[in-house]
């Protein structure tokens, strides 16, 4: 049983230390554009799988029960959310267009929140799923595992000096106009 701890443990910490070079997007020629291959894909999931596994210390067991019931939920999320980003998108055509009638515009806006209200019991559903397959404290260091590796990916993905050059239009916006 230590053997397989150990095992899940060294994989993990492997998982983690490639995680940069994983992340980063495969060079391209000049006019290409840097599609996320399955290959990319492939290394992003296996590095949050290590990732998860670690930060949650799941026992073999528990992964086993886990992994599945997560990557079901991942995927109803994904695509209740890309559903509501069409309503979304939706209501901003109609909203910078200018030309749909009021009806229309909240018939739409009642769609969009149709779908907010979906992800809320989307999220809900799978909490009970997730509570009867680990104990509590492990499904909440599974959100925030969730938003933890999101930050990361987001950092590893931002380019060099975006940083910067947010903080400055911030001070900028900050700063009263003179006139």
């Amino acid at each position: 049983m230590k053997s397989i701890k150990t095992l899940i443990i060294l994989l993990a910490g492997y998982l983690l230390l490639s995680l940069p070079l994983a992340a980063q997007p495969a060079p391209c020629a000049p006019g290409e554009s840097a599609h996320p291959t399955p290959q990319n894909k492939e290394k992003l999931e296996s590095a949050r799988i290590a990732y998860f596994t670690s930060r949650m210390s799941l026992t073999p067991e528990e992964a086993s029960k886990f992994w599945p019931v997560y990557n079901e939920y991942r995927k109803a999320m994904e695509e209740a959310r890309r559903a509501n980003r069409h309503e979304f998108h939706e209501l901003r055509r109609m909203s910078e267009e200018g030309t749909a009638s009021e009806v229309n515009m909240k018939k739409q806006l009642m769609e969009y929140i149709d779908g907010c209200v979906k992800d809320d019991e989307l999220e809900r559903l799978y909490l009970d799923e997730f509570l009867k397959i680990l104990p509590v404290e492990k499904v909440v260091l599974m959100y925030i595992a969730e938003e933890d590796f999101r930050i990361k990916m987001i950092k590893m993905w931002k380019k060099p000096g975006m940083e910067k050059k947010q903080s400055d239009a911030d001070k900028d916006a900050k700063k009263p106009e003179s006139r």
